[in-house]
Parts: structure tokens; C-alpha cells; sequence
């Protein structure tokens, strides 16, 4: 199975998620300032790195975690799951894939930090709001990959697309 998380900027809420799934933020405290800002691409993806996929590792039970910066495309995610599901129906997929949106998990706090950190470059304004932010979500972004590693086992479609609206 392959996990691809995805938000507007595939930095923060999404960086947060791969890390969580992947088991290296714990689940039982709000992760430290520290295991925040060295998870493996929070905070360091630019406008350029918008649609690609960022392979964060594999879980225990063997499916690989990804994510992605789709920006303010409203088409990117829909079209990569039709493009999956022309490439199922022509046999050329062998893994069961979802696309789970973090969006819906993102307070003010992360949205204002992004914008301030990623767009205005004033970090000693953003990284604060950043880590403030994903203090705030982070209990919803738990609550959103147990939410995709459930819906994934629970499916039998092989290709999924959560939009996760109910973590608004």
C-alpha cells in the first residue's frame, strides 16, 4: 500500500502526518519544539517542489509514506487519482494507494506561520506560529492517519481519495 498525504504546502501538516504514521512522534504528548522542526522536510519545501512526492519511509507493516505540496490547484489531487484509475483499470498498478488530505487539520496558527515562514522568509515570526500551530493540530492530525489507515483496511476500492472534511 502507498500513503500519500497532501495539503497546499506539503511542509507542515502533511510532514507532520508521514511522521506520525511512521511512528516517530508519539502519540501519548505534543512532540517537543525540536522533534517538530527536524522532522524530515518540515518547513524546507518551496513553491517549486509543489506536485512532486516526497518519500518519508515505511511503516511497520511495509507501506511506503509520501507526501505533497499541491498548492491552490484544486485539480491536482483529483487528477492524480483519475490517472490512477486509468492505470488500475489497465493493470498497470500492483498497490492499493491513498490520497488523504491534512488541510482540514490546519489551525490559524500553521496557516499565518506557513505564509510568514515560506513566503515572507521572516522565520523568527514563522517558526514560532509553525510550531505553535502543529501543537494545536496535533491531536487531529493523530486522529486523521488512524481516520486513513482505517478507511484504507476498511475499502476494498484500490485506489482511495479522503478529503478528511470532518477534522474542519
Amino acid at each position: 500500500m502507498i500513503y500519500i498525504y497532501n495539503d497546499f504546502g506539503g511542509t507542515h501538516s502533511t510532514v507532520m502526518a508521514a511522521t506520525y504514521h511512521l511512528k516517530k512522534l508519539p502519540q501519548d504528548r505534543e512532540p517537543t519544539r525540536q522533534e517538530i522542526l527536524t522532522a524530515h522536510n518540515f518547513n524546507e519545501l518551496v513553491y517549486s517542489d509543489r506536485g512532486k512526492l516526497f518519500f518519508h519511509g515505511t511503516d511497520e507493516d511495509g507501506n511506503k509514506v509520501y507526501t505533497m505540496g499541491r498548492g491552490r490547484s484544486k485539480i491536482l489531487v483529483p487528477g492524480i487519482y483519475h490517472l490512477l484509475l486509468m492505470l488500475e483499470k489497465e493493470g498497470a498498478l500492483n498497490d492499493k494507494i491513498i490520497l488523504s488530505n491534512t488541510s482540514p487539520t490546519v489551525p490559524l496558527a500553521l496557516t499565518f506561520g506557513g505564509l510568514t515562514s515560506r513566503w515572507l522568509k521572516i522565520d523568527w515570526i514563522g517558526v514560532p506560529l509553525l510550531v505553535k500551530g502543529i501543537k494545536q493540530a496535533y491531536q487531529d492530525i493523530i486522529r486523521l492517519v488512524h481516520h486513513t489507515k482505517d478507511a484504507a483496511r476498511r475499502s476494498d476500492e484500490r485506489i482511495l481519495m479522503l478529503e478528511n472534511k470532518q477534522f474542519k
